[in-house]
């Protein structure tokens, strides 16, 4: 129900921002902005539902919460770096688009870090 739901908003905002681009280019990045978050939106509560089932399994597995939550960051900031980068580039700023997934995967990377620093002492003690 939810898929029906995010492509007839999909498709509404696009024949809305198709049929105002001519007349009111400003309007039809507004409309298509608007239609992304709402479709951001729609997808949230099966996120949360997901991220809880995600968290009870490694809890369950006994991995440890720090490098769960770690992992869980480094998802979000490459998804929303995406979503933001695809509006940069429906807006027309290609140049805006790269330097926010630039932004995103250094974000990621320091996200990251703190893991590839455990691997690397649990490695060192292995030596």
């Amino acid at each position: 129900m939810e898929m029906g739901r995010i492509i007839a908003l999909g498709l509404v905002g696009t024949v809305l921002a198709v049929l105002m681009k001519k007349e009111s280019p400003q309007i039809a990045l507004l409309i298509t902005t608007i239609t992304g978050i709402l479709i951001f939106a729609t997808i949230c509560t099966p996120l949360a539902g997901i991220l809880t089932l995600l968290r009870e399994t490694a809890e369950k597995a006994g991995v440890g919460g720090g490098y769960f939550a770690i992992v869980l960051k480094v998802i979000g900031i490459a998804y929303l770096t995406q979503f933001g980068a695809q509006l940069c580039a429906d807006a027309g700023e290609s140049a805006v688009a790269a330097k926010v997934e630039l932004a995103g995967k250094i974000l990621m990377m320091t996200a990251a870090a703190p893991v590839l620093v455990a691997l690397l002492d649990m490695v060192m003690h292995l030596v």
